[in-house]
């Protein structure tokens, strides 16, 4: 049992890995179109505001499994 863990160290330390660098993505990204889409509510005409609200509203009635199902067979 010992070396099948010691087999797949490897394969596991390289998934942490990418797991790793797709949150650093993701983060990213999300704090980029968060700070756009504020701005836009903020600061916009008023059919940016309208079309952000909508928008914003509708992702966040959406459940987090539904979105991940998406995203992912999308």
């Amino acid at each position: 049992m010992l070396s099948q863990i010691l087999y797949a160290m490897p394969f596991l330390a390289q998934g942490f890995a990418i797991t790793l660098w797709v949150s650093l993505l993701v983060v990213v990204l999300s704090l980029i179109a968060g700070v756009a889409l504020g701005v836009g509510l903020v600061y916009g005409p008023a059919p940016l505001r309208w079309a952000v609200r909508i928008f914003s509203d509708t992702i966040r009635g959406i459940p987090i499994l539904v979105l991940m199902f998406f995203v992912y067979y999308g």
